[in-house]
C-alpha cells in the first residue's frame, strides 16, 4: 500500500513538471515567458532559471532513484519491459520538446 501510494505521488510530481514544461514555464523561451507574463525584473529571471534548472536536475535525480527501486522488485522480464517502456516515454518527451522548439532535449531518463 505504502510503495503503491509512493509510486502515485511519484507519477503526479512528473505529470505536474511536464505540464509546466508545457505551459512552456520550463527554460529558454519559457523563461522569456514568465518574465513577460509576469513582469519579472532581469534579475528575478535569472533567479526563477536558475531554480527551474535546480529542479530539473532533482527530478532526474529523483526519476533515476525511483526507477532504480521499481527495477527492484521486478522479475528479469519484466525489467526488461519497463526499461523499454522508459525509453519510450523518453523518445516521447523528446518530440514534445522538439515541438516546443526550446531545444532542450532531454537524455530520455
Amino acid at each position: 500500500m505504502k510503495k503503491a501510494l509512493i509510486i502515485t505521488s511519484l507519477v503526479a510530481l512528473l505529470g505536474a513538471s511536464a505540464v509546466m514544461a508545457d505551459q512552456g514555464f520550463g527554460g529558454g523561451k519559457g523563461i522569456d515567458r514568465m518574465k513577460t507574463f509576469l513582469g519579472l525584473s532581469d534579475t528575478q529571471a535569472v533567479q526563477v532559471d536558475s531554480i527551474m534548472q535546480d529542479q530539473q536536475v532533482r527530478m532526474k535525480a529523483l526519476r533515476e532513484e525511483t526507477n532504480q527501486r521499481i527495477q527492484a522488485l521486478l522479475t528479469p522480464e519484466q525489467a526488461a519491459k519497463f526499461q523499454q517502456m522508459e525509453q519510450q516515454r523518453g523518445e516521447r518527451q523528446g518530440n514534445r520538446m522538439g515541438r516546443q522548439g526550446n531545444g532542450d532535449a532531454p537524455d530520455g531518463n
